[in-house]
């Protein structure tokens, strides 16, 4: 069948605040990426907001358009990274975060497929490899979407975004999936996260809801 537009990560532009007490601890996480401990601690002591813009540009050389989607993260106090454009295109991105320094950034659309639950499950080429890790199964989970999951195509186009980070000095990868899952009655933008460094790895999962 072909693929649902209707689900998926379409329409996630807004202002999220993540929800701590639903989230993995990151302390583990941003030490395999080399934060300093006081900055880890004033960062996980932070409200954290996230501000999402989609858009589509006309591509003069294609006759076409590219999607793209802007982040911008902002702790309380106002320190925070400055904003991401990226190109949902998998092409190279540089930049160069306030918390990460120097990293390339890829981005790309994921389809998701149907189990017998209706949850959805992203087809996803899993980009972290650490022998002996469970990274694509935790990846690769099946999740909850809203009421259009219940439709009945098989398949729904852009039903996850998948983001590969690779800095530049410090030798760690971040594999990254959004989603925008219904956990009982509530609606979450949610990020899966594996940090990978030689054979270390962490995994966690972080939980926003959108602000009023």
């Amino acid at each position: 069948m072909a693929p649902s537009s209707d689900a998926g990560v379409l329409n996630i532009s807004g202002n999220w605040i993540m929800d701590k007490t639903r989230s993995t601890d990151l302390d583990s996480v941003f030490k395999l990426q080399g934060i300093g401990w006081i900055t880890r601690k004033a960062v996980t002591a932070s409200t954290v907001t996230l501000t999402i813009t989609q858009t589509a540009e006309l591509d003069d050389s294609t006759a076409g358009s590219t999607e793209l989607i802007t982040l911008q993260q902002v702790l309380t106090g106002g320190f925070g990274s400055g904003p991401e454009r990226r190109p949902l295109t998998w092409a190279d991105l540089k930049h160069n975060d306030t918390l990460f320094g120097s990293v390339i950034i890829r981005s790309r659309y994921v389809t998701g497929v149907k189990d017998s639950g209706c949850r959805v499950r992203p087809v996803l080429e899993c980009q972290t490899q650490v022998t002996g890790s469970d990274i694509e199964s935790f990846l690769t989970e099946a999740v909850v979407m809203g009421q259009n999951t219940h439709a009945t195509e098989e398949y729904i186009e852009k039903a996850f975004i998948q983001d590969f980070v690779c800095s530049v000095n410090s030798g760690w990868t971040a594999e990254q999936l959004w989603a925008l899952e219904t956990i009982g009655e509530e609606e979450y933008l949610t990020r899966k996260v594996v940090v990978a460094k030689g054979t270390s790895n962490e995994c966690a999962r972080v939980f926003y809801k959108r602000a009023q």
